[in-house]
């Protein structure tokens, strides 16, 4: 009988451990259970912010075209240095086109990563769809973007140099190109 007693009470101890806090990713900013360092906390898009982002997006501009593709991610493990949480997240990854021929093409990027991405999005405590991190590969340089859905099939994409925003070397060199590859404002349309 006390096999039978501590072998409940050993069950019931370890599912207490491997318990979640679901945080809403919106609301994380003004909950006290948020902490991204023990690995018990989810930043689920309850809200279902993410949802009208995802899928396949494309501008075009005379000879210029780009491809964006976004993926929602759910409950995504990061575990990366003091980083260990679960969340919900949007990546994904763009072709560029100029006169037919491809500039950037970013589909073979690795989704899984944690952090690193071409493509990673997330929402900020206000709702809004944006950085922390849009690279320009072709010039080596990050973005902070943000996106605006202005109706079920159309999406305003806009970048801007900021805090963070900064060159990276390509092969080892520094190469300081001026301007980008593709405009940092564009309105997408859902394909």
């Amino acid at each position: 009988m006390k096999r039978i007693i501590l072998l409940i009470a050993l069950v019931i101890a370890s599912g207490c451990k491997s318990q979640t806090n679901v945080i809403d990713i919106v609301t994380r900013c003004n909950n006290p259970n948020y902490d991204d360092t023990n690995g018990s906390v989810y930043l689920k898009d309850i809200s279902n912010i993410m949802n009208p982002y995802v899928g396949t997006w494309k501008w075009t501009s005379g000879n210029r075209e780009m491809v964006l593709t976004l993926i929602k991610q759910t409950k995504y493990h990061y575990n990366s240095g003091i980083d260990n949480f679960y969340k919900d997240r949007l990546v994904g990854y763009y072709v560029y086109k100029e006169n037919g021929a491809i500039v950037v093409n970013t589909s073979a990027d690795n989704l899984m990563e944690d952090y690193g991405l071409n493509v990673n999005l997330t929402i900020d405590c206000g709702g809004i769809v944006g950085s922390p991190f849009f690279k320009d590969t072709f010039r080596g340089i990050s973005y902070m973007v943000s996106l605006e859905m202005l109706s079920p099939t159309q999406m305003k994409f806009k970048g801007r140099m900021g805090e963070g925003t900064y060159p990276r070397p390509r092969n080892g060199t520094i190469n300081y190109l001026s301007g980008t590859t593709f405009p940092l404002n564009m309105i997408f349309t859902k394909q």
